[in-house]
């Protein structure tokens, strides 16, 4: 019988792991993955602190006055996708902008606040109305105003009656919820003086204003 010697009888060793050369794909690939995450984690902090220079009301800015240096100031906010609402630098203001509406010193201004038209002698009044009130039906825009009296029985109105036609659209707010969820939509008109009158008796009175969206405004 013979005998084997040592070197025979010894298993084979696992082969020694190697340490990665800076050549190996893989740690490339780890390289890349790692370097994307940082830089990924910058992005993500710079657009969480990037800020936008807006305008703000540095008075109160009443129905009709003109936007000047005098009556706005700029202000770095943080908006994200919600920018474009707003008055911002890069918007051009020219001569012929004024508010619309009532802005309180201290807040931002709003684009919807804004109009290029000329007040005259017309009037804001606040009408409050149904909550399925047309989209088309937004500040800048014209509606046709009919008023229904009610009834002598008070349950019931009568025929509608046109009051005024091409009437402006100031502001309009959705409002809604207390407690009983009435929900609603409140317009702001432009009213003529000689409007005036009769849709504040029209008001007083509880009879049913309807508003009427009219596209021809939009041709002005």
């Amino acid at each position: 019988m013979t005998e084997q010697s040592p070197q025979e009888t010894r298993t084979p060793s696992a082969s020694r792991v190697r340490r990665p050369s800076w050549k190996d794909p893989r740690l490339a690939l780890g390289a890349v993955l790692v370097i994307a995450s940082v830089a990924g984690t910058v992005y993500l902090v710079g657009e969480l602190h990037q800020t936008s220079t807006v305008y703000v009301a540095s008075s109160n800015i009443t129905l009709g006055e003109q936007l000047t240096s005098e009556n706005m100031k700029t202000q770095e906010v943080q908006l994200g996708d919600t920018l474009e609402n707003y008055l911002h630098v890069d918007m051009p203001v020219g001569q012929e902008a004024r508010a619309n509406t009532f802005i309180s010193a201290g807040e931002l201004i709003p684009v919807t606040s804004i109009t290029t038209s000329e007040l005259g002698s017309r009037r804001p009044i606040n009408v409050e109305l149904p909550a399925d009130l047309s989209s088309s039906i937004t500040p800048g825009s014209f509606v046709d105003v009919w008023i229904a009296k009610r009834e002598s029985s008070g349950n019931t109105y009568e025929v509608p009656e046109k009051l005024s036609s091409m009437v402006e659209v100031a502001a309009r707010v959705e409002s809604g919820g207390g407690l009983v969820g009435t929900h609603g939509t409140n317009l702001e008109l432009l009213v003529e003086p000689n409007q005036l009158e009769p849709l504040l008796q029209a008001l007083a009175n509880e009879s049913r204003i309807i508003v009427v969206f009219n596209p021809a405004g939009t041709e002005q």
